[in-house]
């Protein structure tokens, strides 16, 4: 896994000249605290264009230690929604506009890409949705995105809510693969015609292009996959908050400089925008070329998955980006099998996560 290596390669004094993100623990225990970064502010404000482009939250979240810029994000938002194979499922209208029970009820037998296994991503983008249509879940999910601690307290009515409506869906929709299952396994599930719905991002959309063909079976054809955001208007998404490329204290002055100079390169308009097309997302605070607008066009599945956030889609933090890493990368989904073969009740659920995510702050 990435963010124990970096882990082990800061305790060796080893760590490359330029680390995009790690363990959130890690970062806001140490790292931070011990000020083994450099500062990027100057860099900042000795590149206008970077800093005009940078998302404002953003620079918030990561300004530390006394007004030091930790790391550069991207300045994208990439929202994430979902895909349906048309063949086995045709929504009765956009599932942008119907609930998690209409959709479920239309399902008929037709199944949803679950996972367990790993930190089930899958199954964390679904929770995710049904909290933002919790009340006040979208509230309660942005109060954990700038915390240490993060959200520990799962025993309250918005999550629970949320899991008593995933444990339906997991019981009646969820894929014959999803116990035990990793990412591989929730994909090949949809790229095999087994399951109708996949929740993933933008940069899926590769796996559905011509040249993928290797990865399909079972009559699967990448050309029929349909894009929208989550049923009631959702979309999983923070406006660019989080730590991204961040530049180690144990870099040479000349490693610096290049870590630097590479930073602004790939944070530059034409980077971003080729960046953007292969991987989704939009950039709030550019004025896109018509070049790149012409270009993503051509991508229909691509336009579809971008253009489907609306200016009243509700953008809501993911649950898993909230939570301590420990919980969100095992526990959570370790205990989900009990929820499905209902062993446990969803609130015994949540009160189980909770005393996994309060043993991480003890």
């Amino acid at each position: 896994m990435y963010a124990p290596k970096m882990q082990q390669l800061s305790q060796q004094g080893k760590l490359p000249a330029l680390v995009e993100g790690g363990a959130y623990e890690w970062l806001t225990e140490f790292v931070i605290p011990g000020n083994m970064f450099v500062d990027l502010k100057p860099l900042l404000d000795s590149t206008p264009e970077l800093r005009a482009l940078a998302i404002p939250e953003a620079i918030a979240y990561n300004t530390v230690n006394g007004g030091k810029i930790f790391s550069i994000t991207y300045p994208v938002v990439r929202p994430i929604g979902l895909y349906y194979n048309p063949k086995l499922y045709q929504p009765s209208k956009p599932m942008s506009q119907m609930s998690w029970e209409q959709v479920a009820a239309e399902l008929g037998n037709n199944k949803i890409a679950f996972m367990t296994g790993e930190n089930a991503w899958t199954t964390v983008l679904v929770l995710s949705s049904l909290i933002a249509k919790e009340p006040g879940g979208v509230e309660w999910l942005a109060s954990g995105a700038n915390t240490n601690p993060r959200l520990t307290d799962y025993n309250n009515p918005i999550m629970i809510g949320a899991v008593t409506k995933l444990q339906q869906l997991l019981q009646k929709n969820a894929s014959a693969n999803t116990l035990g299952a990793a990412y591989a396994d929730a994909a090949n599930s949809f790229m095999s015609a087994r399951s109708a719905i996949i929740a993933n991002g933008s940069w899926m959309i590769g796996d559905f292009a011509p040249d993928a063909q290797a990865k399909w079976s079972n009559g699967f054809n990448g050309a029929d996959v349909r894009a929208d955001v989550f049923p009631g208007n959702v979309a999983i998404g923070g406006p660019g908050i989080g730590y991204s490329w961040w530049i180690p204290n144990t870099a040479t002055p000349q490693e610096q400089e290049l870590a630097k100079a590479f930073i602004a390169f790939i944070m530059s308009q034409d980077e971003l925008e080729r960046y953007m097309l292969a991987e989704g997302g939009v950039s709030p605070r550019m004025t896109a070329t018509q070049s790149f607008l012409a270009e993503r066009a051509k991508n229909k599945l691509m336009d579809e998955y971008v253009g489907a956030v609306k200016p009243d889609t509700i953008l809501s933090y993911s649950w898993g980006d909230v939570i301590p890493n420990s919980v969100y990368e095992t526990e959570w989904g370790r205990l989900l099998p009990l929820l499905i073969n209902g062993t446990y009740t969803p609130a015994r659920f949540c009160q189980e996560l909770t005393i996994k995510a309060q043993e991480t702050i003890r």
